[in-house]
């Protein structure tokens, strides 16, 4: 185990100590997750349906022009944990006995508010450096070409679209590992506890240094539930997000314990 003592705004918080966890952690994680969303499944699917929505209005505004769909879509990622904070809070509450409710979301927003706004501010630079390299990826690789209506058949003719999918997907996924490892349980314990954001950030850096093989099949299973929500025209991740938001929790609850 790993322990790291971390500081509230009232006073010190009990030192943060990291769990190694068993193979079987991730789907122990997302089975926690499915039943939370069977449990509170209007309320989640409300929430969700809030990201959809914004999902949708984002992809009508950029359809023609595809890579820059693509680029929120995997952008999309980056700021997922913040996105799923309303879910967190849902499975606190069904951990406690209660019953969760849509407003909950705000409420985690206000708990621990400086902390969590400092974290969404750096993943924020995160999706900017993401957007700016896949428009420079996308400008050095094309140069200036005409996308038609029948715009997946205009790329793929293009002879350099191999060489730019692979440096596409190789930067993104880059700057994804990086936003998976100072996210994974930074924000589910920046809404449980009044932790600043660098001490949540170094927790989460080390769990995942803790764990390097369930923390990977577990960035394979969350990002394959934003696969299926996004291949479903955004309108699967009314289920898809809030089944990785409540598993995020479990996840969190399972790597980080208190002295």
């Amino acid at each position: 185990m790993v322990t790291i003592s971390g500081s509230e705004q009232l006073g010190e918080t009990p030192n943060l100590v990291i769990r190694k966890v068993d193979s079987e952690a991730s789907m122990r994680w997302l089975n926690a997750g499915i039943k939370d969303f069977k449990a509170c499944m209007g309320a989640s699917m409300a929430y969700g349906m809030v990201y959809v929505v914004l999902g949708l209005v984002l992809a009508a505004l950029t359809w023609a022009n595809p890579i820059f769909t693509t680029t929120l879509a995997a952008g999309f990622l980056i700021i997922g944990p913040i996105v799923a904070v309303g879910f967190y809070c849902m499975s606190r509450t069904l951990e406690q006995g209660g019953t969760p409710h849509f407003a909950q979301g705000i409420d985690g927003l206000r708990f621990n508010a400086i902390s969590l706004a400092s974290f969404a501010l750096v993943l924020g630079v995160l999706m900017g450096v993401w957007a700016l390299l896949s428009s420079v990826t996308v400008a050095l690789t094309f140069g200036s070409i005409t996308v038609s209506d029948n715009w997946l058949d205009t790329l793929l003719s293009q002879e350099a679209f191999t060489p730019f999918l692979f440096a596409w997907v190789l930067g993104g996924g880059l700057i994804a590992a990086v936003a998976f490892a100072i996210s994974v349980v930074s924000v589910p314990l920046i809404t449980d506890r009044k932790v600043d954001f660098v001490t949540a950030m170094i927790t989460s850096v080390k769990t995942v240094i803790a764990n390097p093989g369930v923390m990977l099949s577990w960035a394979f299973i969350l990002a394959t539930l934003m696969f299926l929500g996004f291949i479903f025209f955004f309108v699967g991740l009314a289920i898809t997000l809030p089944i990785a938001g409540h598993a995020s929790w479990h996840a969190y609850r399972d790597l980080i314990a208190t002295e």
